[in-house]
């Protein structure tokens, strides 16, 4: 172990010298500013869910048709490759706003390693998922949009989604009780039934997110028209996607149900009719889109409200479920050391 860790202590000791002014100028408090990066880190990883839809939905899934160049000879579109290719082109830069986003909130954390450790954690899978997300979208280049990997790319953006939640919650949290070290996250009665029931939401809702990945590849929007489609019955996918649907909802009737008995936090029920808002939409949508032939547009809503579930689910797990407690906003920045000269003697 001794010697595989040299080579990286000698690299900090030889960058030290340029880092080190970089790394002082860095926050070693968690601020409103915090608060405002991970509001941006969140909203930035549910944006890039739909701006791929927007890509998927108006065919323009293959407008580069390389990956990670554009094409075999060019690394940005060019005007014979119409719409399509502008489309997917500008999806792909988006990606590089996503990193600039998760860049900041990552400095903006990396500093306070010793006592908000897991914030940088969450912090650091955030910014090493977006990476990671490139080359699943490369993957589904490569693969024709194969709808397995288009299932996968869009899972992995969900999973980046629920970190972002539960940054934003602990971050949240923390200026809320105003550097007050040791109090929890669960800020109200939650006893084993309401627990239980917080996992079952969880768990339903990412099964409601899976199963209508499958949904969505064995529909008409592929992204290209002559990228494959799953061969299943699509009635029967259809009705197999409600039935995780059906247990995120009465498990949030009973969450509910449960919250008035045992006098929960605001906080907690707020979480609680938050998702009951988001399921009811996404009913309301998820139907209404299945009458009307899948229209694009609201298609697209849709994928808004699988993303605003998992916000709305990670919520709810969150406040029954998360074991995180405040460790305060951090360490006053190094002040220089002044000394004060002796007194001389009278």
């Amino acid at each position: 172990m001794e010697i595989l860790t040299m080579p990286l202590r000698f690299l900090a000791r030889v960058l030290s010298p340029a880092v080190d002014p970089i790394r002082r100028r860095l926050p070693t408090q968690i601020s409103r500013g915090t608060k405002w990066l991970a509001w941006a880190t969140l909203i930035s990883n549910v944006g890039i869910i739909l701006t791929g839809g927007a890509v998927r939905l108006t065919a323009s899934g293959l407008g580069c048709p390389e990956w990670p160049r554009c094409t075999a000879d060019s690394w940005i579109s060019t005007p014979e490759m119409g719409m399509h290719g502008a489309i997917e082109f500008g999806n792909r830069m988006l990606t590089y706003v996503l990193v600039a986003i998760c860049a900041a909130m990552f400095l903006a954390l990396v500093r306070l390693w010793e006592t908000h450790r897991s914030l940088v954690g969450l912090s650091i899978f955030i910014l090493c998922g977006i990476p990671l997300q490139a080359v699943i979208g490369g993957i589904t280049v490569w693969t024709n949009l194969n709808p397995w990997v288009v299932a996968l790319h869009f899972l992995a953006s969900a999973a980046l989604v629920m970190a972002a939640t539960m940054l934003l919650l602990r971050v949240k949290v923390e200026l809320k009780h105003n550097g007050e070290t040791g109090r929890p996250l669960v800020d109200g009665p939650s006893d084993g039934f309401a627990r239980t029931m917080a996992s079952v939401v969880i768990v339903s809702a990412w099964a409601a997110v899976v199963v209508g990945t499958v949904v969505t590849g064995t529909g008409p929007h592929a992204g290209d028209p002559g990228s494959p489609r799953h061969e299943f019955d699509a009635e029967f996918v259809t009705r197999l996607h409600v039935i995780p649907v059906y247990i995120l909802c009465a498990a949030t009737i009973a969450i509910i149900a449960r919250q008035r008995m045992i006098g929960s936090s605001p906080a907690q029920q707020r979480a609680a009719w938050f998702l009951v808002a988001v399921i009811v939409a996404q009913g309301i949508i998820g139907y209404w889109q299945h009458w009307t032939g899948l229209p694009i547009g609201l298609v697209w809503v849709h994928m808004l409200g699988s993303a605003l579930t998992v916000v709305a689910a990670t919520m709810v797990y969150d406040r029954h479920r998360a074991t995180y407690r405040t460790r305060g906003l951090g360490t006053p920045a190094e002040q220089p050391t002044t000394s004060t000269p002796p007194a001389v003697p009278a």
